[in-house]
């Protein structure tokens, strides 16, 4: 059976009693609160079916993220209403609000979960264009090259060289000054890694938040 067959043919009888069949046994097995164990398995219910969703022609995974929001807004408030529970009832609005906001952000500028680069390349791709990247890096350490001078040192092919100094350029570890290219390594190293990925993490985590600036 086909994975579009298996997404379209599950009746909601079934999904209902996955649903049950997860409360129970975040519930009893786990010892989870029934709030919790309510919130856990809807996540669960939504995110699976967004991932199962992704590859069908005409569906937007942006829509499954707003419902997803919304179910874990709806948990929080529903955990709240029936035990007093803050704590989860703080997660599941924040954390689907954040979704929902993400999710119309998204749909307003037409970002797609694609757009972020090597987000769709094969892993093997990827970790080849690492490995080219770190080796290029490695060499300009000892000084200023060419193109046909990194790709004579990597033994790679220049395209691949130049991939890897597009990659270095965008993320202003490299430059070029005439037809050879230098290395910046005050913006690489342990601290510069942190440094970079926490400013695109809260990039990131804030960007939801630009839905109130006017466009």
């Amino acid at each position: 059976m086909s994975l579009t067959d298996s997404l379209l043919g599950t009746s909601p009888v079934r999904r209902a009693a996955y649903a049950v069949g997860l409360i129970a046994l975040f519930g009893i097995v786990f010892g989870f609160t029934w709030s919790q164990a309510i919130i856990v398995a809807a996540v669960v219910l939504v995110g699976e079916s967004a991932e199962l969703a992704r590859p069908l022609p005409g569906l937007d995974e942006r829509h499954f993220r707003l419902v997803l929001g919304l179910v874990a807004v709806a948990a929080g408030g529903v955990a709240y209403w029936a035990q007093g529970d803050a704590t989860v009832a703080a997660v599941g609005v924040g954390g689907g609000g954040w979704l929902l906001l993400d999710a119309l952000y998204s749909l307003r500028e037409g970002i797609l979960s694609g757009d972020d680069g090597m987000a769709e390349a094969d892993s093997s791709e990827v970790f080849l264009s690492m490995q080219v990247g770190h080796l290029v890096a490695e060499e300009l350490k000892d000084g200023p090259k060419t193109v046909p001078e990194l790709a004579d040192a990597c033994d790679m092919t220049e395209s691949r060289v130049r991939e890897a100094l597009d990659y270095h350029e965008q993320a202003d570890t490299a430059y070029r000054d005439g037809g050879q290219w230098h290395l910046d390594e005050s913006k690489i190293g342990p601290w510069a890694f942190v440094r970079d990925n926490t400013r695109r993490a809260l990039a990131r985590f804030f960007r939801p938040f630009r839905l109130f600036v006017p466009s």
